[in-house]
């Protein structure tokens, strides 16, 4: 199903404007790059809004949340794309992937910690991989609900309970000792997928093609960054984590709280 056809069933509009909304900001990036990046997304039907500022144009450009990813173009670390990173996870939870002139380990645990889901390296970027990465990301983000509605329909468990932790599967939220926890949509999945399978060890390649639905490539320090996101959110003592644990070497497992 193309990513019309599945906004479209969410949705209920058929139109264009069905297509999916794409944030292009860039800060300390050249112009003619960013361009050259709308256009290869425009070619997929997906409408394009470009800025070099931050949450408060964003909300301008596409009033009430009807925006569905958002790309970060910088030039590195001098850039002030974390504070754009940072405010827009105030208030939305949609994909975000960051496009750098400095990719290295320092900016990608900076950007992630903030709240990319992903990050590129500009000097090693390939169109093809960009364009198949936007398009799994938005994919994901659409076809959630509708999975979700899918899966209760079939007579899936709708909650999933492990002690003071709690996963609402219709409503898409999490809960810790009765409050609620505000997550993005790839801290979601995980702790999803790991109450699904609680007791049991997840490798950090499963978990990756599980949330991000992409092909596991060096990624364990980007599943340990939202992994320590999600202990900030959820534990009691995010420091010596009672339900969240590492298996070095392996990957994580959701610890089975005492009955």
């Amino acid at each position: 199903m193309s990513l019309n056809n599945i906004l479209a069933a969410k949705s209920g509009i058929t139109n264009i404007e069905s297509r999916p909304n794409v944030i292009l900001t860039y800060t300390g990036a050249n112009a003619s790059e960013t361009d050259d990046i709308a256009k290869l997304l425009m070619r997929e039907e997906i409408n394009v809004y470009t800025t070099d500022c931050g949450d408060k144009k964003l909300r301008e450009l596409c009033p009430n949340g009807s925006w569905h990813m958002m790309i970060v173009r910088d030039g590195g670390l001098a850039a002030p794309s974390f504070d754009i990173i940072g405010n827009v996870r105030k208030i939305s939870d949609i994909p975000l992937l960051t496009v750098s002139d400095s990719c290295d380990e320092i900016y990608r645990t900076m950007a992630l910690a903030k709240g990319a889901d992903a990050c590129m390296d500009a000097d090693d970027f390939g169109k093809y991989e960009f364009k198949a990465r936007v398009i799994s990301m938005l994919r994901r983000y659409l076809g959630e609900s509708a999975e979700s509605r899918s899966f209760l329909a079939a007579g899936g468990t709708d909650t999933l309970v492990n002690g003071a932790i709690s996963v609402d599967r219709r409503r898409r939220e999490v809960f810790s000792g009765g409050n609620p926890v505000k997550l993005t949509a790839i801290e979601y999945g995980i702790v999803e997928y790991l109450m699904e399978n609680c007791g049991d060890v997840c490798t950090v390649d499963d978990i990756y093609r599980r949330v991000w639905r992409e092909n596991p490539y060096s990624v364990r320090k980007t599943v340990v960054e939202h992994i320590r996101r999600i202990r900030s959110k959820i534990e009691p003592d995010p420091h010596n984590p009672s339900y969240i644990k590492v298996v070095f070497g392996v990957g994580y497992k959701m610890e089975r709280a005492a009955v």
